[in-house]
């Protein structure tokens, strides 16, 4: 259940092929530690090999709102200085509900500079005061405002479903929410193929719920159905689909699709030209086990790196071709009030007058000037 955009080829990022290896973020089903943040790192730029983060094991956990999250995105900024996940706010283990008529108007955030430290979960409050629910968030630069277009798929009781959007700049204030898209179906993704100056958006629309590829020359349509039923004969039904431009070669895609009715998760698909929207089952692919809706971005060397236990960058992350700024100012966090904060637990920055020191093992580490955290 997810709505994604992905948008290629931004004016201050370079090409695809800068980057080295791919990012996998996800969630992992319905079990008691599943509705979590997980992450996994290709091998050699190969995105049908991959290596689990933190050993398999959760890297971020929500303590806020269901104290569960589903669906997560990843964004890298436009000056490539900072990430952001975003991610349903639903915990469906507890209580096996989805929750559409009274769910969450919220959608649950993370801020990072470089991939591995992050601040702690922080909800913010998007949908309208008459939504049923707050599903599948993503999010993209519009340079048209100066700043990222935030969406989700929302049941707006007495209305209907729609695509709903609002704009922000750091993902922490949020415009009024407006209605985007209808008639798209839900968990879309929406590429740009920079080489034809094409949208593409795919999603689960159409016949046997099943995954549909639409085109349009601007995001605001319209669209024109280029194939449906995508997936047929591979799997029953699918959902939340993901798309990515390979590293290496700039005219191949990959799409994965949620097998959900098998719970196996994710069936990995290809292609060389999008605009025919022939997506062929990939060969010789092993993703990451119980993985499940989420989002796959490029990374640098350097990144995969940091994720993987190495030296981490004490700069700010910068993108391919970007040039990076001078290291943040050390944290002037002390323990001198004596108490204690648990994990992911803020412990300083600017104006913060909380606890600043962390339960045994955990240590203050400075994430930013107005954040550092027990990790």
């Amino acid at each position: 259940m997810k709505l994604s955009l992905v948008l290629l080829g931004l004016a201050s990022l370079v090409a695809a092929q800068s980057y080295t290896d791919y990012l996998f973020v996800y969630f992992t089903g319905e079990s008691q530690n599943g509705e979590q943040i997980y992450m996994s790192v290709s091998n050699n730029n190969n995105p049908g090999s991959w290596s689990q983060v933190n050993g398999g094991n959760l890297v971020l956990q929500s303590t806020v709102g269901t104290k569960g999250v589903r669906d997560p995105s990843i964004i890298r900024s436009q000056d490539g200085k900072k990430f952001w996940i975003i991610a349903t706010d639903l915990r469906v283990y507890a209580t096996g509900n989805y929750d559409t008529e009274n769910g969450s108007k919220g959608i649950v955030v993370w801020e990072s500079t470089n991939l591995k430290t992050w601040t702690s979960s922080a909800l913010r409050i998007v949908s309208p005061s008459n939504a049923g629910m707050t599903w599948a968030p993503d999010a993209i630069w519009d340079p048209s405002q100066g700043k990222y277009l935030v969406f989700w798929t929302c049941n707006l009781k007495g209305d209907g479903w729609y695509i709903m959007k609002s704009y922000t700049s750091d993902f922490v204030t949020f415009s009024t929410a407006q209605k985007f898209l209808t008639g798209a179906g839900m968990d879309a993704t929406i590429i740009l193929d920079k080489a034809s100056n094409t949208f593409y958006r795919i999603s689960k629309n159409g016949p046997n719920e099943l995954i549909e590829e639409a085109s349009a020359t601007s995001l605001a349509g319209p669209w024109k159905v280029v194939k449906q039923q995508i997936g047929s004969g591979t799997i029953p039904k699918g959902e939340g689909p993901l798309v990515f431009q390979n590293n290496g070669n700039p005219s191949k895609y990959h799409l994965f699709i949620d097998n959900y009715t098998k719970g196996t998760g994710y069936v990995p698909f290809e292609t060389t030209s999008i605009s025919g929207g022939n997506w062929t089952p990939s060969s010789g692919f092993s993703l990451p086990p119980k993985n499940r809706h989420g989002y796959v971005i490029g990374i640098t060397s350097a990144e995969r790196t940091c994720l993987t236990g190495g030296t981490c960058n004490t700069s700010v992350t910068t993108a391919p071709g970007t040039t990076a700024t001078t290291n943040p100012p050390t944290s002037t966090t002390t323990t001198a009030n004596g108490a204690t904060q648990t994990q992911y637990g803020q412990c300083g920055g600017q104006g913060y007058t909380g606890p600043t020191a962390c339960v045994s093992p955990y240590t203050c580490q400075f994430l930013n000037d107005y954040y550092s955290q027990c990790l």
